[in-house]
């Protein structure tokens, strides 16, 4: 089994949907999604992953599943800035003290730690629902094979949600996700359920945040959700 898992395209986040530019970032997927054989479309319940996810599933004549599981997180970072948690600065999550001991979330200054737990195991214990419907049984920090699937899923979803995911599918620190990695606008991470015996299987990243749909329209990659000096 293998899950693209894709950010939404680039967001009117006061209205829940796409900019323009966002509307041909979901349009150029759809070419990219195709010649990969998808089999089954999944998305969040919010408007900018369902805007950004029809063009692909009316493309492929395929249904939508939504999963309220996967809307964008809710949590902020305890500061007078106005930010998200995954947007605290790497310099502030990788300090010596936090990289002693990565499960002590409480050593990252401005990390809301308690919401961070939970939401976190809220998120583990949905995942591991959602991966036990397409065959996947979590047994630690694998997956035993229940019944062997080999489909490609697209998963619409955000970026907040996306290295969270991500961190619990590759048994990835969260703080050190979010610090480490960014989701660009429709990118694309493709997630192996890599199966190396009979009856066990581990996800494997194959790739992150890949932009080639928009390479190949020719389409600048965009910005949204940066916060410093990308150019």
């Amino acid at each position: 089994m293998k899950i693209y898992l894709i950010r939404h395209g680039d967001p009117d986040y006061e209205n829940d949907t796409l900019t323009e530019r966002g509307h041909r970032e979901a349009d150029a997927l759809v070419a990219y999604l195709k010649n990969e054989g998808i089999h089954q479309v999944v998305s969040s319940p919010m408007g900018r992953a369902r805007d950004t996810c029809r063009y692909t599933a009316e493309s492929l004549g395929l249904d939508v599943t939504v999963e309220p599981w996967m809307a964008e997180l809710s949590l902020r970072a305890d500061t007078e800035v106005r930010r998200s948690a995954w947007d605290i600065p790497g310099h502030s999550i990788r300090n010596s003290e936090y990289l002693r001991d990565t499960a002590a979330f409480e050593r990252v200054p401005s990390l809301p730690e308690q919401r961070v737990r939970e939401i976190l195991e809220e998120l583990r214990r949905s995942s591991d629902k959602f991966l036990a419907t397409l065959g996947y049984v979590r047994d630690g920090g694998v997956y035993r094979i229940e019944k062997r699937n080999d489909r490609k899923i697209a998963v619409f979803a955000h970026g907040g949600f996306g290295l969270s995911w991500l961190s619990v599918l590759l048994e990835i620190p969260l703080p050190l996700m979010w610090s480490g990695f960014f989701l660009h606008t429709s990118s694309v991470s493709q997630i192996l359920f890599d199966e190396r015996s009979s009856d066990l299987a581990t996800p494997r990243c194959l790739m992150i945040s890949a932009l080639p749909h928009l390479f190949a329209a020719s389409l600048e990659p965009g910005k949204a959700g940066v916060q410093a000096n990308y150019t």
